[in-house]
């Protein structure tokens, strides 16, 4: 099923939670909302589910108008950061308990709702789990049982708010791949919520990044990490370093390095910032390049971190460069040791007005 949604808006007392949305998802899709909290990511997502009414503005289900459906009649599934599991329930039971409550004249016989849900049990790898109390699972099973419970009802959207916000990276990492496996093999059309940049990079087919009600980008993985279209997106989706560019004799520069040729160097231009990703900065003698000292240096399992005091720079805010494992083996960068520093790649954008 294809999404569609029209100028929606909603607020909540005086606050905005979102601003005049347009965002089409397409039948099949994989879609990450990513941004910081308040955003209006998940206020979104409950507009889809129907959960919430948009206050202004149009959800539309395969072209149809599903604005005011009711969220019985949406044939979507949930699934929720906590699990949301009854307690008093088996796993069995969880998984079967959105069959057991359609109306009678939908609702399937015994026999099929046991065979649906002994087949999802082992689509989420959990078929000897069924007779267990999800006390009885770890974070990263029940998040399954969840998943195959909100899949049970056979939904043609399936939304899914944070739901490995309450698990532990190798857990979250492990769910992650699997969640897309499963994706690629069912082919339901998903929109998930999350605040992790790595998640969404990861996983999704597209990434909508917001920001205080509005959508602020939307894009493939790879063209939103590396094309940013504003400094909110870019400072979001990883680590940056943010210098002033500085205009003189009609040249722009950050620090001694020359960035002419992508910064507007007219009289009376706005004031810019190059905002600069760790591993775009080259680290060579000192000689070649812009001067300055290694503060620290971080080994963080196949990268290795290293904060630099630029010359000109204030010394309470160093630069961040990253470097291979095995490069840095090779020439051992040690604090307090000369170096010289190199740009690759930098984008520029105005400096009022970039703040989240």
């Amino acid at each position: 099923m294809s999404i569609a949604l029209r100028g929606i808006s909603k607020q909540f007392g005086e606050f905005a939670a979102v601003k005049d949305v347009d965002l089409d998802v397409p039948t099949g899709a994989l879609i990450a909302l990513l941004g910081p909290s308040g955003c209006g990511k998940t206020t979104l997502l409950r507009i889809i589910a129907g959960l919430e009414t948009p206050d202004h503005g149009h959800v539309l289900f395969d072209s149809r108008d599903a604005t005011l459906w009711p969220t019985r009649d949406r044939k979507v599934g949930f699934v929720f950061q906590h699990y949301a599991l009854f307690r008093h329930m088996t796993v069995f039971e969880n998984v079967a308990f959105g069959l057991k409550v359609k109306p009678r004249r939908e609702r399937p016989a015994a026999a099929e709702i046991a065979k649906k849900v002994r087949s999802l049990l082992e689509l989420v790898q959990l078929g000897w789990a069924g007779d267990r109390f999800p006390a009885q699972l770890s974070g990263g099973q029940r998040q399954r049982v969840a998943l195959a419970r909100a899949l049970a009802i056979d939904p043609d959207v399936l939304l899914l708010d944070e739901p490995f916000g309450a698990l532990d990276s190798q857990v979250r990492h492990e769910l992650r791949r699997w969640l897309r496996r499963l994706h690629d093999e069912l082919h339901f059309t998903s929109i998930f919520v999350t605040h992790d940049q790595q998640e969404a990079i990861e996983v999704a087919d597209t990434i909508v990044v917001l920001n205080r009600g509005r959508i602020e980008q939307i894009g493939v993985p790879s063209e939103v990490y590396d094309l940013p279209t504003s400094a909110f997106v870019h400072r979001f989706l990883g680590q940056v370093n943010e210098l002033p560019v500085q205009v003189r004799d009609g040249r722009a520069f950050v620090g001694p390095i020359d960035i002419s040729n992508s910064v507007e160097t007219r009289a009376g231009a706005p004031d810019k910032i190059a905002l600069i990703r760790p591993h775009e900065i080259e680290i060579g003698p000192e000689a070649a390049g812009w001067p300055a000292v290694v503060v620290a240096v971080r080994v963080i399992g196949p990268i290795v971190r290293l904060e630099l005091c630029a010359e000109g720079q204030p010394a309470n805010e160093p630069l961040e460069a990253e470097i291979s494992r095995e490069r840095f083996e090779g020439e051992r960068y040690d604090v307090g040791q000369k170096v010289g520093l190199r740009f690759r790649r930098w984008q520029v954008y105005p400096a009022s007005g970039t703040a989240a």
